[in-house]
Parts: structure tokens; C-alpha cells; sequence
């Protein structure tokens, strides 16, 4: 009989926290899970410590062995003493697992396993797919009567119809069983229900299973914090910490399902069944902004502002983290059965073994014809700077190299100041490695020490800051009471408490320093000047001068205005002129890690609108105004208002669409507050849509931005676009400028 194998769901998706031996001939992420979760059962192992033989066929007296085992019958020393079969004998490896399948109270039943006519076992005689799929449905209760007289083909079907059988697999019901198909059948039959309903075979090798949905997330391998049998889940938006039944197996940690514990420990766990349709997405991060993350791949991910965030073993949502984020993390995104992201977890971030501080006594060797890259840039020997952290990688001829530090008190360690693991430091928290723990035995609390860091934020080495300081600079984006969140053009994000005179500087590009109060000191960074020259972005060029393919892309509208973190891929052209440049950042080695651009994106504005009213005296006369911008709040899904205080009455501003610069909100003092006036290019009707990426006009096709503001007149409210699509065939289209200059629509009105 031959059949293309189809089911096998189970095996292919239940994954074991307990370590498997590392099989170096297991190529297959299946069967390692597999082989895994069938280790920690004990049910079956490698051929020696470091092989599996997948494709060895497996014999008569292996089979009774595994499958009896299954049954939860692992202690088979009283069957060792007597011989049912001439062939196996007691001295046999197989004797008491053979006798045990026949003679064992709860196995004898089954009729598991049987003789040939002649009464022999035939131990060494391979078994067949017919054999296999016979005795498996013994073992969940079949009989013949339930199945049927025509052997192996009945038995075959009903193997099938139930799942047992390798998922992806051609087989034949002669086909010898290897190893591989073996262990795929095997795991299947422990989750499949026995006659009648009877319970499935799992359920007499567990103690119980609860935690659906809980997701693996460190391991003591990965976590310092964990002892050596326990693991680290999250479940219902917390972390818990769970003993676990023997060492953990780091390849299953992102595993999402139902937690199964050990029968010997009942509190233990020591697997997991993943939940049908769920899946991961592993990517590396190239940018982070509040509301997306672009990725080195090319894809841009749009999390829900409550999606949970993993990172330095807390969790917390994504408008509260995302700025923890670095370009370079690992992460690995988690989706339920509907698609939605449940978890964003990023991989633990560790300091390469082989890094080294250039330019200090403890410097190595650098090969001769290994590449030199820094910020994403090739340089040459002459342009590397001491303290800049040096990373060789051998297997790319490639020397990694970061510039990236931090200054700032020493205030907070575990579990000593003398002999820390971590450290939190300008609100950041830090694993310290064993190898650089002694470093710190010089510093005491309250010291201005210099963390030097890789290119994926993990300490290196720290010095004094005495020694060596950080330059510091970033945009002051946020502000809550006297505490500041400052993201700095290295890709990191710091925090701090701060003065309230420099509350007036929330927006803007600043230096940031800490004094020995361990508060923030900001002042409004001035800078040395733009590079000449043309952007041109494919060629990474600015004039003559490199930009790193990282850079970090800021846009700030106006003189004065809050300056906007936007990105490479926001840009409308891949040429920005030199007059829409208003300054540059360069690293150590005078490479371009910071631009700041004008108005080129057309992002920088929220859009909506707009509104002024005044405060008059009993003369009537205007004592001060409030601008107001009315909008729709996509990351909370409704209508919000945003309020400024400007110095004078603003021009221009009469309840028209209209877009004020991003964080002028932030700012609670009186400023200056410019606007955008939106222009009106045309009406469009559905057909004119080409479903909510752009609409065709007489003026051109025009991009729809991604938050379009959707304005119903008569009844002054705003909706969503596919409301309004829903509701209306009448579309009055606004954009910022026209679509040869990069224009997008801003606002639609409808009616």
C-alpha cells in the first residue's frame, strides 16, 4: 500500500524543555525537537553521545524496547530472569523489555508483541511500516475486531486516519522504519487519544499539564539569574519562574503551548505542546521608531502599542520599550493563532569572548587582510581611535568596531558594588560578564565611571571617566514630571531625572552629562557644522564623506522646531540636496552616524485640524492663546486633541486641515509654533483608490500616509478610511505638497 503522509501534526510541533544530547547528524529543527521531547521521556536516545543515525533502520527488539517504554513501563529487572523466546535469551540487551510487553500486568493485554509460527521472536529482523503502525495501535487499546482482518492494510489506514504516521513521509506498508520515522511515529502516538476516548498514552508519563499559551523565554544558560533546573516563562503578560525536570534545552526557548510536568516531580516541567497555528518570525533590527521596527531583511513590523516586549529579563508593551530596542538585536516575534503579535522577545545580547579595547595594553592583534567596519562603514588601520571596542570575526575576515560609550554614576549593582553581574546605569540595565566583573572591584558607589560598549550594547570594559568620557548627544523626546527619556544618535535610549529649567529643551538635540546627584544635565547641542555636499543615499555618500548605513535620520521643520526621528526609508528621493541638510553627526573616525534634515519627509507634522482661541481681559483684549489640533489617534484608536501655547496669535490657523510640528505638544511653555498649510489637490471617488496604499488624481498618483487623517464635515468627527469607504463615495483629498516633491494625502474630508 502506498499513501503520501499527511498528518503527524503532533510531530512536528511538540518541543521538550530538557536537554537532548547535541546529535551532530540531526539536520532537521523537526526531528531535533523531536528526538528532544522523546530524550526527556526516556523513551528514546542517540546511538552514542553524539549521534542519532536517523537513517538506521530499527529492529524488532529496539521497537519492543521504545514502545514499551511509551507504556511507562522503565524498570524491566524482573523480566530479566527467565526466556519466553529461544532467540532471546536472559543474557539478551532486549530480554526483560521483550518479556515485560508480554508478561507485565498492565502491558499483557495489549498483545503488543508476538512470536513467529516457529516460536521465535526474530530480535535483529527489521521492522516494517505495517509492523510499526500494528503494534502502535495495540499499544492504544485496537484490536482486531476494531480494525479489521485484512493485515497490514487495515491497520495501515487506521495508523493514518489517526495521525500516527511521519508527517511529509512516502511510505510503503513493507517500507523498513528508520530511525527518524521511528521517533516522528512515536511522539504522535503519546498525544493521540486510545480506543474509545481512553485517555492518551502522555497522561501516564506526566503529572499534569496546565499554562496554556506560556512561552519559554530563558534558561539558567541564558539567565545568570536562573539555578540550573529552572527556566523563565511568560504567561498572561508576566514573567514566572518554573523548576523544570533536568538541564534545559536552549533550542526551545520561544516554544509557545501548554506546559506538561514530571510524573517523578510533579512541579517540574518537563515539556511543551505548542498551540496549533501559532508561529515565530526571527529578525535582526535596523531601526526602531515608536510606532515600527525596520529589520536588516527588509520588512517593516508594525506592533500594537500594548504588545508585549521581552528584554533583560522584564517584559513590559512597546510604547513603554521600544526605544530599548538597538539596531542589531535579535528578536523574534511570536503570533497567535490569528496572526496577531502576542510577544516581541529579544535575544539575550552577550559581549563577544574575542573583543578588546583598541589602543590599550590589553589590545591584540589585527589580522592584515581582515576588513575594518565601523558604524556599517569600511575604514583603514589609520582611522581607528583608542577605546574604540574591537570585535574580530574569523569566520568573515571582518573586524567589528564600536565607538559607542556611556558616561554616568555608578549607583546601582548587584549583588555588590565590588563584584557585580548587573549594573543600572542612566536607566539602562547591563549584564556584566565573568570575565569583566573584577574590572569593577576598583569603583566604588557614587564613581562617574565609562562603559564601553559592542555593537550590540554589551559592556566590553569600563574605565573612570576621568580617563575617558562619553559624548553623549540625542533628541530629548520625552518628558514625564522631571524625568527625561533622551534617545542618543548611537541607537540607545537613557533616562534620567533632570532640572526644571531644562524642561524647555524637551524636543531638541542635546549633550547630555550626569553629575555626582545622579541628575541629568542637558544643554542644546550646537555641533561643528554640516558636511558639503549631496546625500546621495544608495551610494552612502554625503559629498565625499561616508554615512553609515544605520544613520540615525532626524528631521527638525523649522528654526526651533522639535526635532523628529525619522528614517532612510521615510525619504521620498534617494538624493537629498545639500540646502534640505541643516547639520551633521560624525563618529570618532569621522564618518556620518546623525543627519539632520528640514522638512523632507513630510512626517515630521502630526496633521489634523486646527484651532487658536484666546484669553481676553475685561477690555476685550487678547491676553494669551491656545492653538488646538483635532485628530485621530491611531495607536489609541480615537479622536484626540492636541494643545500648544504659543507666543502671539498664529497666522493662517481657522479650522482648515493643518499640520503642527511632531513634540511642539510636548512642550508645556510658550514657544513659537509654526504650521504647514495642507493643500487641496482634488476630489476622488472609490474607484480612484488603490486600497489604502494611494489614490489616482488628475495631479498625479499620491501616496496615502500610513495615520491619514479622515475627517467627516457635517457631523465634525473623525473615522477611519475604510469607515469612510464604507460610508461615503466622495473623497476631498489634502497633502503637505505635491507629489513630484515627495506629497502624501494628509487629510481626506468627507461628507
Amino acid at each position: 500500500m502506498k499513501k503520501q503522509i499527511l498528518s503527524g501534526f503532533l510531530a512536528a510541533t511538540i518541543f521538550s524543555t530538557c536537554a537532548s544530547a547535541a546529535f551532530n547528524d540531526i539536520k532537521s529543527d523537526k526531528l531535533n525537537q523531536t528526538v528532544s521531547v522523546l530524550n526527556s521521556f526516556k523513551i528514546m536516545q542517540g546511538d552514542s553521545p553524539n549521534t542519532f543515525s536517523p537513517d538506521r533502520s530499527i529492529t524488532r527488539a529496539e521497537f519492543s524496547k521504545l514502545l514499551v517504554t511509551m507504556l511507562g513501563v522503565t524498570d524491566v529487572t524482573a523480566y530479566k530472569s527467565y526466556t519466553i523466546f529461544p532467540d532471546v535469551p536472559n543474557t539478551h540487551w532486549a530480554a526483560g523489555y521483550i518479556n515485560a510487553a508480554i508478561r507485565h500486568p498492565d502491558l499483557q493485554k495489549k498483545n503488543i508483541i508476538k512470536g513467529y509460527a516457529d516460536g521465535t521472536f526474530k530480535p535483529n529482523n527489521t521492522i516494517s511500516y505495517g509492523e510499526a503502525c500494528t503494534m502502535l495501535l495495540l499499544a492504544l487499546g485496537y484490536t482486531i475486531e476494531d480494525i479489521g482482518p485484512m493485515w497490514p492494510n487495515d491497520y495501515v489506514a487506521r495508523a493514518e486516519s489517526l495521525g500516527l504516521s511521519p508527517q511529509n513521509t512516502t511510505l510503503y506498508a513493507n517500507s523498513v522504519m528508520s530511525r527518524e520515522n521511528t521517533a516522528y511515529m512515536l511522539l504522535n502516538t503519546l498525544f493521540v487519544s486510545g480506543k474509545d476516548n481512553s485517555g492518551k498514552l502522555i497522561d501516564t508519563l506526566v503529572s499534569g499539564s496546565d499554562s496554556e499559551g506560556a512561552i519559554l523565554i530563558a534558561t539558567s544558560k541564558t539567565d545568570t539569574d536562573l539555578r540550573e533546573n529552572q527556566a523563565k516563562f511568560y504567561l498572561n503578560g508576566e514573567i514566572i519562574t518554573k523548576n523544570t525536570e533536568g538541564t534545559l534545552d536552549d533550542s526551545m526557548i520561544g516554544m509557545r503551548g501548554t506546559l506538561y510536568y514530571s510524573k517523578k516531580n510533579a512541579g517540574s516541567v518537563i515539556a511543551i505542546l505548542p498551540e496549533a497555528g501559532t508561529r515565530t518570525e526571527s529578525y535582526k533590527v535596523s531601526s526602531v521608531q515608536a510606532d515600527k521596527i525596520e529589520t536588516t531583511q527588509g520588512t517593516t513590523i508594525k506592533p500594537n502599542r500594548d504588545t508585549m516586549v521581552y528584554l533583560n529579563g522584564s517584559v513590559g508593551k512597546f510604547d513603554e520599550n521600544w526605544f530599548n530596542l538597538l539596531p542589531n538585536d535579535e528578536i523574534t516575534l511570536h503570533y497567535d493563532s490569528v496572526g496577531n503579535i502576542t510577544l516581541i522577545r529579544t535575544n539575550a545580547r552577550k559581549a563577544a569572548e574575542n573583543s578588546f579595547i583598541y589602543g590599550t595594553n590589553t589590545a591584540n592583534p589585527i589580522p592584515n587582510d581582515y576588513k575594518i567596519i565601523k558604524n556599517g562603514v569600511e575604514i583603514g588601520r589609520d582611522s581607528l581611535k583608542k577605546y574604540d571596542v574591537i570585535t574580530i570575526d574569523t569566520s568573515a575576515k571582518t573586524v567589528n568596531v564600536s565607538d559607542n560609550k556611556l558616561t554616568g554614576v555608578y549607583y546601582d549593582a548587584k549583588p555588590a558594588f565590588k563584584n557585580p553581574t548587573k549594573i543600572t546605569m542612566l536607566g539602562k540595565e547591563f549584564n556584566i560578564s565573568e570575565k569583566l566583573t573584577p574590572s569593577f572591584a576598583k569603583f566604588k558607589q557614587g564613581d562617574r565611571i565609562t562603559l564601553l560598549l559592542d555593537n550590540y550594547g554589551s559592556v566590553v570594559d569600563v574605565y573612570s571617566a576621568s580617563e575617558i568620557r562619553a559624548e553623549m548627544t540625542g533628541v530629548f523626546e520625552k518628558i514625564d514630571g522631571t524625568n527625561a527619556q533622551i534617545r542618543l544618535v548611537n541607537g540607545m535610549t537613557i533616562k534620567g531625572e533632570i532640572t526644571d529649567s531644562d524642561k524647555k529643551l524637551v524636543g531638541k538635540l542635546v549633550t547630555v552629562s550626569q553629575s555626582t546627584t545622579n541628575k541629568l544635565s542637558l544643554i542644546s547641542y550646537k555641533g561643528s557644522g554640516k558636511k558639503s555636499g549631496t546625500w546621495d543615499i544608495k551610494a552612502g555618500k554625503l559629498g565625499t564623506t561616508a554615512v553609515s548605513p544605520n544613520v540615525m535620520v532626524l528631521e527638525q521643520v523649522y528654526d526651533n522646531a522639535p526635532i523628529y526621528i525619522s528614517s532612510i526609508k521615510q525619504l521620498p528621493f534617494n538624493e537629498i540636496k545639500s540646502t534640505d541638510i541643516r547639520n551633521t553627526i560624525l563618529d570618532s573616525s569621522g564618518n556620518i552616524t546623525a543627519i539632520v534634515l528640514r522638512d523632507v519627509s513630510g512626517d515630521a507634522w502630526n496633521y489634523g485640524y486646527g484651532y487658536v482661541s484666546s484669553e481676553k481681559d475685561e477690555d476685550g483684549n487678547e491676553l494669551s492663546f491656545t492653538v488646538t489640533l483635532k485628530r485621530y489617534d491611531y495607536k489609541n484608536n480615537s479622536q484626540s486633541t492636541l494643545t500648544y501655547n504659543p507666543i502671539g496669535r498664529p497666522a493662517g490657523i481657522s479650522g482648515q486641515p493643518i499640520g503642527f510640528a511632531k513634540g511642539a505638544e510636548l512642550n508645556e511653555s510658550r514657544q513659537f509654533i509654526d504650521n504647514i498649510q495642507l493643500k487641496r489637490i482634488a476630489t476622488a471617488s472609490l474607484a480612484d483608490f488603490d486600497l489604502n496604499k494611494g489614490v489616482k488624481t488628475s495631479e498625479g498618483y499620491y501616496n496615502i500616509a500610513d495615520d491619514v487623517q479622515v475627517y467627516v464635515t457635517g457631523l465634525g468627527k473623525f473615522i477611519t478610511l475604510n469607515q469612510a469607504k464604507a460610508d461615503y463615495t466622495k473623497f476631498t483629498l489634502y497633502a503637505e505638497r505635491t507629489a513630484d516633491k515627495g506629497g502624501k494625502i494628509r487629510v481626506i474630508a468627507v461628507s
